[in-house]
């Protein structure tokens, strides 16, 4: 999560459709934490201002290639929480444009530069007309945010959603097993691991126990939950330990790691590594990554 709720300050003098931003996005992520770790050290020096543009240009295209991703949101109200983080981004980019143009105006008062009268028509812009326009600009993003944010974050997060978004890993799994179910050509089976309604659901990072066996005409694979992460193993790499217990000598981590991620994402992602590896040719020594996994 990105932010959380700001003082009862701002909150109040925030723009409504700010709060759609906060609601969804509460606790902050390591990243935020060290750049709020870095505002409470103290910012006074070129070096940091140049550091916290670095860092906004980074996320900020960070946030293009997430955005590009198929599955990079699940709902409207997804997007809605997007759209108003990235309103709210405007407005502090506008606010650093008027701040901009202050700070150039601190070193012209320290008589560390030149501020001349501005250009005339058919002169090159200089350091005064560069001036008015980053105040320009500021006040022109303002005006957007003002005039297209309420109503556009509005409209994303009271529109109508039929994602089937799971509550818990209990419910990921059993959806997962359903879609696999119509959608892989072989047998799926769920083999649940607890009674009906008795999971708990916990933040230890592994799933109810359940999971899914899936057949093919070579291989069965197993899908599941562990370790914060979604994995596929293969029972020809399993070793038993005559205890009753078995460990797998090679498994495939999925990228998608949200434990209630949408079902046919985490299907699709398990049909593909399947399908993938059962091409592989025999003596390929890729396939499932060789990890220990602790079983499954």
């Amino acid at each position: 999560m990105f932010i959380n709720k700001g003082p009862e300050a701002d909150v109040t003098a925030a723009p409504g459709w700010h709060e759609v931003f906060r609601r969804g996005v509460r606790e902050p992520n390591d990243l935020v934490g060290e750049v709020r770790t870095a505002v409470e050290h103290g910012m006074h020096d070129p070096v940091d201002s140049l550091e916290m543009v670095s860092a906004a240009v980074e996320t900020t295209g960070a946030t293009v290639t997430a955005l590009s991703s198929p599955w990079s949101l699940y709902t409207p109200q997804d997007a809605a929480t997007v759209a108003a983080g990235l309103f709210v981004q405007l407005e502090h980019q506008a606010r650093a444009l008027q701040e901009l143009g202050y700070a150039v105006g601190r070193i012209a008062g320290r008589g560390e530069t030149v501020l001349p009268a501005p250009a005339g028509p058919g002169q090159e812009a200089n350091l005064a007309d560069a001036l008015v326009a980053l105040q320009s600009v500021s006040q022109q993003v303002r005006a957007l945010v003002a005039h297209h944010a309420p109503g556009t974050v509005r409209a994303l997060d009271t529109a109508q959603s039929f994602a089937p978004v799971p509550a818990d890993v209990h419910e990921t799994v059993v959806a997962v097993a359903e879609l696999l179910a119509e959608q892989h050509t072989g047998t799926v089976t769920l083999n649940r691991r607890h009674e009906e309604g008795a999971f708990e659901d916990s933040e230890d990072g592994f799933g109810c126990g359940c999971d899914i066996t899936l057949h093919t005409a070579e291989e069965e694979y197993t899908f599941y939950r562990g370790d914060c992460a979604w994995s596929i193993v293969k029972d020809s790499d399993g070793r038993d330990l005559g205890d009753g217990s078995t460990v797998y000598d090679a498994h495939e981590t999925l990228s998608v790691s949200l434990k209630t991620a949408h079902p046919q994402q985490l299907a699709d992602s398990v049909l593909r590594i399947i399908a993938d590896d059962q091409q592989e040719p025999a003596d390929f020594t890729g396939g499932l990554r060789s990890m220990p996994t602790g079983g499954s």
